[in-house]
């Protein structure tokens, strides 16, 4: 196969990929897992059935595909705010501005949404929440966070895992919230959460 071949190849995979994506995400986000059809979501995607199946041979392959990107995107933000140089308090900051930025856009509020059923309706797949566990590592880093951040004298005292669960909390409350209130979303800052 010539290069421009492999190239229109891969061009035309990602795009497939990008659409059945988009639409999963959407239909799964408004009617659940359990309320989602792959009919829907191929006429969603505008694609085919033979395009959809060919990448997704199941609705909960699909499903799973969206809880990886959803953790993808998730590690990317924590990874680029931690991994800055400061003070532990200056990476919390720079973690909350992050995820005030992304967290509230309408693509994350759905992923949110996405991750809100695979952890409230972990039984959807077997070994949904076993995966879940495996791959949210990266959340344990906020207590240490918060406890050197403490020891420092920049943060609040109190338990650590208590303030993270409440940090994580108030993010996930206001996803709920704000889906679909633009209006609200604009008066969201990191200080919210900061001052927490």
């Amino acid at each position: 196969m010539s290069p421009r071949g492999k190239d229109l190849n891969e061009k035309m995979r990602s795009e497939a990929m990008a659409k059945i994506t988009r639409a999963a995400l959407v239909v799964f986000s408004e009617y659940g897992y359990h309320g989602t059809s792959m009919e829907q979501i191929m006429k969603v995607s505008g694609l085919s059935k033979g395009i959809v199946y060919h990448y997704f041979p199941s609705k909960e392959k699909l499903f799973l595909h969206l809880v990886d990107s959803a953790f993808v995107i998730s590690r990317n933000i924590w990874k680029k705010a931690l991994e800055a140089p400061g003070t532990a308090w200056e990476k919390i900051e720079r973690l909350t501005e992050s995820l005030v930025k992304t967290t509230f856009t309408e693509e994350s509020s759905l992923y949110f949404l996405i991750m809100f059923q695979a952890t409230t309706q972990g039984k959807i797949i077997a070994g949904l929440m076993e995966h879940i566990a495996q791959n949210s590592a990266h959340f344990a880093e906020l207590p240490r966070l918060i406890m050197d951040a403490q020891k420092s004298g920049e943060a609040a005292q109190g338990d650590p895992g208590v303030m993270a669960s409440t940090y994580f909390a108030l993010f996930q409350g206001y996803t709920l919230i704000l889906h679909g209130n633009d209006e609200l979303k604009e008066k969201i800052t990191p200080e919210i959460f900061i001052n927490l």
